[in-house]
């Protein structure tokens, strides 16, 4: 059932599920409530099992943590997220061959791509 009630969800799973999740993001407690327009014991509350947050407040959190509405209910359910992807992953994975492409050229393609950052981002300090 969606809907969970704070009795029907194993907030203790969900915690461990939110904890890992915003490590994952690189995020503080404090960057989590900020981004979730929340406060921060608001996040201690979620992350230690104390309490179950108020059907809002998951909306924002799971939008913080990118993750899709209804997640925090399915993880205290047993379920996993709906989608286990990051939804910049694919993005991220092309930039990733790129570069790793571009560290191997010697030719025209390494010197247009570093034209390109210089033009975009100038030349680094010290060089």
């Amino acid at each position: 059932m969606l809907g969970a009630m704070a009795g029907d969800v194993d907030r203790e799973r969900v915690a461990k599920y939110a904890v890992a999740r915003r490590g994952s993001l690189g995020l503080t407690q404090e960057q989590l409530a900020e981004r979730a327009g929340v406060t921060v014991k608001t996040v201690y509350n979620l992350e230690s099992g104390e309490r179950w947050p108020q059907a809002r407040t998951r909306s924002a959190v799971e939008d913080a943590l990118r993750w899709h509405p209804g997640d925090l209910a399915r993880i205290g359910e047993g379920l996993e997220p709906q989608d286990g992807r990051d939804h910049v992953a694919p993005e991220l994975a092309e930039l990733n061959a790129y570069f790793a492409e571009l560290r191997t050229d010697p030719g025209d393609k390494r010197r247009m791509a570093l034209a390109f950052f210089r033009a975009l981002y100038g030349e680094p300090d010290g060089r």
